[in-house]
């Protein structure tokens, strides 16, 4: 369904997010298309965001002023790699105190791994037991990549270890092992939590009683690219590069959950992903559902 001029639907806060594109060069072209549907949540107070350049993962992060909240593609910019995680932290969240609270916000990295993990226990005594039960066994190579004290950093390093224990860790492609070990270590649990991993390859979302959606975006337009920046339209080859792109977009923890109905801009499509699960985006034209 295309926007109708008639119709303003207020856009949704997401507070995940995992893109799989074609040409990262274009990413802020295809968030600026998104406006119309996805914002970032009022209450942020900081972001970060991850890509995976030749098997090594980067992560920057940045305060979020109060009542300063920035569109999701000037949070987001230009992430260098084909694959990017993106995780906001808004003030309502359970985090450890800190000075700099990004300090305990996603994405986390380790090895040639990136993932924003939200969710968890809510109580602070829960959360600590959490972490130090998934922490206990974490082979020494693991545990040295710890950063902060977050029961979520601790969850996704646990879900590594996990991944070594079945010799798929140093794999180039881990999408299909990494959703067995991230239920392996959320199994028996009773809060709800989504996790967005990527090992440059592949971007693997995995909800468990939270909302979450996929967004496919086909071609961008050239007068969008122009806005973001005319060297993005001022030739028939920059020009051709939009018709080409051509992007996945899995949105984690959203304000309110999208509807399969919802008023999607042009070029684009909205599947709905369950509240338990999965899915895989890679190189494929469609998100795989797992």
């Amino acid at each position: 369904m295309r926007v109708n001029d008639a119709i303003k639907p207020e856009p949704v806060g997401v507070r995940t997010l995992g893109l799989a594109q074609s040409d990262p060069l274009r990413g802020p072209v295809a968030l600026q298309t998104l406006a119309a549907l996805l914002t970032v949540p009022a209450d942020a107070d900081g972001s970060g965001v991850a890509t995976v350049v030749d098997g090594s993962p980067l992560v920057s992060r940045q305060k979020v002023a109060a009542g300063k909240v920035p569109t999701l593609a000037a949070l987001v910019g230009t992430p260098r790699g084909r694959t990017a995680v993106v995780q906001v932290g808004v003030r309502r969240e359970l985090r450890p105190t800190a000075v700099d609270q990004t300090t305990h916000l996603g994405p986390f990295r380790a090895r040639t791994f990136a993932a924003a993990v939200v969710g968890g226990p809510q109580d602070p005594d829960e959360a600590t037991a959490a972490r130090e039960r998934l922490l206990a066994d974490l082979p020494d190579f693991l545990r040295r990549c710890l950063v902060g004290k977050s029961e979520g950093e601790a969850f996704f390093l646990a879900v590594l270890g996990r991944l070594h224990q079945q010799g798929h860790v140093e794999r180039a492609d881990a999408g299909v092992w990494l959703l067995d070990a991230v239920r392996a270590v959320d199994d028996n649990v009773a809060w709800p939590r989504q996790v967005t991993v990527t090992d440059g390859n592949s971007v693997l979302h995995v909800a468990r009683g939270t909302s979450s959606a996929i967004v496919v975006v086909n071609g961008l337009a050239d007068v969008i690219a122009d806005g973001v920046s005319p060297l993005l339209a001022d030739s028939s080859t920059a020009r051709e590069r939009n018709r080409r792109y051509h992007g996945l977009f899995c949105l984690g923890v959203l304000d309110t959950p999208l509807k399969a109905d919802a008023v999607m801009p042009a070029g684009c499509t909205l599947q709905v992903l369950a509240d338990n699960g999965a899915v895989l985006l890679g190189r494929d034209p469609l998100p795989r559902l797992l």
